[in-house]
Order: structure tokens, then C-alpha cells, then sequence
């Protein structure tokens, strides 16, 4: 599923939920940035409920070397999901690309 947001992109790469957590992958763009970011969102009345996980790579669109957007999605795409952050961020240092790479937990109070 892509959604175009003023010009912008967003790519679901994963969409799952269970009785407990819904999981979802994105990678999305912003006017100089392209992020891919993986969720977890326990529901309503489980053991850690309202705490909110997101891990994510963010890279400024002037340091990709020549690695569009496509060929981000694309590889993601062909990579295991178990494995895409690790082998994304493999990727980005064999061709040199810095990046910003991180893991947020929070606690939302509305669950």
C-alpha cells in the first residue's frame, strides 16, 4: 500500500496483529529525509499495555549516494523481516551512507 502525501512517500511494508500487539512496518520520506521504522503497539489491557515501541533508521536524502527511494523499498521488500533493520543498516555502511538509527519506547496513556 503507498500513499501519496504531498509528494511525499509511504510505503507499508508490514501489517499484523494478534490479540495482543498490532506490528507494522514503514518507510516513509519527508521533504529531506527518508526514514524506515518498525512499530509495536500492545492493545488495550495486556501486561504492557500503552507502552509503544518504535525502532527506527532515518537518512538525509543529500547523503544517499545515488540510492533512491525505489531501491530502498526494493531491498526492504526482498529482505526477511526479521532481518531488515539489521541488514538495512549493513547496507547503508557498506556504501558509506551515515544514518540515524534508534530505538523509542513510550508509555501512551489512551490504552
Amino acid at each position: 500500500m503507498q500513499l501519496e502525501l504531498f509528494d511525499y512517500r509511504r510505503d507499508c511494508l508490514f501489517d499484523s496483529d494478534n490479540q495482543f500487539i498490532h506490528y507494522y512496518d514503514i518507510l516513509k520520506e519527508t521533504e529531506d529525509t527518508i526514514s524506515y521504522s518498525e512499530h509495536i503497539d500492545p492493545k488495550k489491557g495486556y501486561a504492557i499495555c500503552g507502552m509503544e515501541y518504535e525502532e527506527y533508521v532515518d537518512i538525509k536524502k543529500k547523503r544517499l549516494g545515488g540510492l533512491t527511494y525505489d531501491q530502498i523499498l526494493d531491498y526492504l521488500k526482498k529482505t526477511k523481516k526479521d532481518q531488515r533493520l539489521k541488514k538495512y543498516k549493513e547496507l547503508l555502511k557498506f556504501r558509506n551512507i551515515p544514518f540515524e538509527a534508534d530505538l523509542f519506547t513510550w508509555h501512551n496513556d489512551d490504552l
